[in-house]
């Protein structure tokens, strides 16, 4: 479920949203976020729900995520779990650092069933904190200039948001990739053997799901099918991925409702059959629970 906001907060991601670089339903990009420092908007207001990518390009950043310390100076870069708990930031003068918020729902498009890899090293084996090479560092500011080319460019295509997230793909797997170099060779060795009995429940949880046409079922349905009581398997995706497995059910069931919106062949009412909700209303319900738009609506904008 979403976590709920204050009008307050509501407020503030408004004036975020007015100084930003570039902002869709999936992502928000800070160029700069002595931007927000100037304004007084804190990092909390851009973390609720989604993954906060911070990169260090000059100078010092000091925050806090969750009563942990940071600092992240040059070539460091930082990703911040959802909900996360962003405050005390302090930015050095000479302090130049980008933000990129991204949804769940981009980062699960992006990575499919390679999510569980970006899971155990964010959740599990906390390998958040990345030092760049100067390699490393050429890569990044190429990535990021291609996206800043693509946002400012005069011409208009009507794929421009498809494009954009392709490039946000590449770049989360880059940074998927760079997390796990980042880890020890033990965790390196626990992550590609995927001995342990939880890891491979959830595994198989995940391509039960993703193999599932109709999604939209209990947590007790896919347990079933895994031949374990739905507690053991709620247990196992905190565990693995710091999610419930009801999360996971909604995440896969919105991806398929956006999807389908984007076909106009493709009427409300089929949608609500294709991914089993028993009338338009109980689809409409959820689309509107889960992404504070209609179905009907959030066609118009593109899906």
């Amino acid at each position: 479920m979403k976590k709920k906001t204050s009008k307050k907060d509501d407020h503030l991601l408004e004036v975020a949203k007015s100084i930003c670089t570039y902002f869709d339903d999936e992502i928000l990009i800070f160029n700069d976020i002595r931007k927000m420092a100037a304004a007084e908007i804190p990092l909390n207001t851009i973390v609720s729900d989604t993954n906060v990518v911070l990169y260090c390009a000059a100078g010092t950043l000091k925050l806090n995520v969750n009563d942990e310390s940071y600092t992240l100076m040059e070539r460091h870069i930082l990703i911040c779990p959802p909900n996360a708990d962003l405050n005390n930031y302090e930015l050095s003068e000479d302090c130049y650092c980008h933000a990129i918020s991204l949804s769940s729902n981009i980062l699960q498009s992006a990575l499919k069933n390679n999510i569980s890899l970006w899971n155990k090293c964010l959740y599990v084996d906390k390998t958040n904190l990345l030092t760049l090479n100067e390699e490393g560092e050429d890569l990044w500011i190429k990535y990021y200039d291609l996206m800043a080319t693509k946002i400012m460019s005069d011409q208009v295509n009507s794929y421009d948001s498809f494009i954009l997230q392709s490039i946000v793909h590449a770049l989360v797997y880059e940074l998927c990739g760079r997390m796990i170099l980042n880890a020890s060779e033990l965790i390196q060795r626990r992550m590609t053997e995927h001995t342990k009995q939880s890891s491979t429940i959830f595994q198989n949880y995940l391509d039960l799901l993703n193999n599932t046409p109709v999604k939209y079922h209990p947590v007790e349905y896919y347990a079933s099918q895994l031949c374990v009581t739905p507690k053991y398997l709620a247990n196992v995706c905190r565990q693995e991925s710091g999610k419930s497995a009801i999360a996971w059910i909604q995440e896969r069931v919105i991806y398929d409702i956006r999807f389908l919106l984007t076909k106009p062949n493709i009427s409300i009412k089929e949608i609500a059959q294709l991914t089993g909700f028993d009338t338009v209303s109980l689809l409409g319900r959820f689309v509107r629970t889960h992404m504070g738009i209609s179905p009907r609506n959030l066609r118009k904008k593109g899906a």
